[in-house]
C-alpha cells in the first residue's frame, strides 16, 4: 500500500510539473521579437509576413540597404520618392526618385515647380537694351520710387533667368527682340524675348 502511494505522489508531481511546463510554453505574438520588424519594402530579395500582424515582415535575403536616393534629393529635382526603400545608418534610401510633382507645362528649379513662360517680356537686373544704367536707374527711382529690376517684376513678374530656363528646357534658344516700354519709359531690365 505504502508503495502506490509513493507512486500516486510521484505521478501527481510529474503531472503537476508537465502543467507548469506547458503553460511555460505560450508562444508570443509580439512580431518584432519574433524578427518581423521591416516592411515589404525593406525586404527587396522577399520576405514573409508575421502572421499576427501583415504589415510585419522577416527578411528572407540578408538585408543589405544599397539604395541610394535620399528624399531631399528627389524634392531638390521636383521629384516623389520611388516605391523603393530600406534603411541604412539610420537613414531612409529609395530605388530611385519615382514621378514628377511638376505638370507638363512646368519647370523645376531648385525643388520649386515654375510655369514655362518660353516668350514674352521678361526681368533682368543686366541691361539688355544698351542703355546707360545710371541714367535709367535715377529715372525709374524718381519716377516709380523703385529700381528698374523691382519695377520689372511688380509689372510682369517674370525674371528672365526662368524664361531662358523654360526656353532651354524646351529645346529652344532664348533671342531677344526689344525693350519694353512701360508708362512713357523704358525699363533697361524689361527686354521682350522669343523663343526659337
Amino acid at each position: 500500500m505504502r508503495k502506490g502511494m509513493l507512486i500516486t505522489v510521484a505521478g501527481m508531481a510529474l503531472l503537476a510539473g508537465t502543467a507548469d511546463v506547458r503553460a511555460a510554453c505560450i508562444p508570443t505574438q509580439d512580431c518584432a521579437s519574433l524578427g518581423y520588424k521591416y516592411t515589404a519594402a525593406q525586404c527587396p530579395d522577399g520576405a514573409i509576413a508575421c502572421p499576427f500582424d501583415t504589415s510585419k515582415f522577416f527578411c528572407t535575403a540578408s538585408q543589405t540597404c544599397n539604395y541610394a536616393y535620399v528624399a531631399e534629393t528627389c524634392t531638390f529635382n521636383c521629384r516623389n520618392v520611388g516605391s523603393s526603400s530600406c534603411v541604412r545608418n539610420g537613414t531612409t534610401y529609395y530605388d530611385s526618385c519615382g514621378s514628377s510633382k511638376c505638370s507638363t507645362s512646368q519647370t523645376c528649379n531648385n525643388g520649386i515647380c515654375k510655369d514655362n513662360i518660353t516668350s514674352g517680356i521678361c526681368c533682368s537686373s543686366t541691361d539688355y537694351c544698351g542703355q546707360t544704367n545710371d541714367l535709367t536707374e535715377s529715372r525709374c527711382q524718381s519716377y516709380y520710387g523703385m529700381s528698374c529690376y523691382e519695377r520689372c517684376m511688380q509689372v510682369y513678374k517674370v525674371a528672365c533667368t526662368d524664361m531662358f530656363a523654360s526656353c532651354q528646357a524646351s529645346s529652344g534658344t532664348p533671342i531677344f527682340q526689344d525693350c519694353d516700354y512701360v508708362d512713357g519709359h523704358y525699363l533697361s531690365s524689361g527686354s521682350f524675348y522669343s523663343c526659337e
